[in-house]
């Protein structure tokens, strides 16, 4: 257990120096990503359909 709070430590301190500028680039990052990989799923699946 102890290791693993020494793991978390750093990055909760890391995670609260951010700004949340970067915070909400890294969210507009993240949504457009997943919006792609929604996007390119169904664009796979209707072209598999139509084979």
């Amino acid at each position: 257990m102890e290791t693993l709070q020494q793991l978390i430590t750093p990055l909760t301190t890391a995670w609260y120096q951010v700004d949340s500028n970067e915070l909400v680039s890294f969210g507009i990052f993240f949504a457009a990503m997943w919006l792609i990989a929604v996007v390119l799923e169904a664009a796979v699946k209707k072209v598999t359909n139509e084979d």
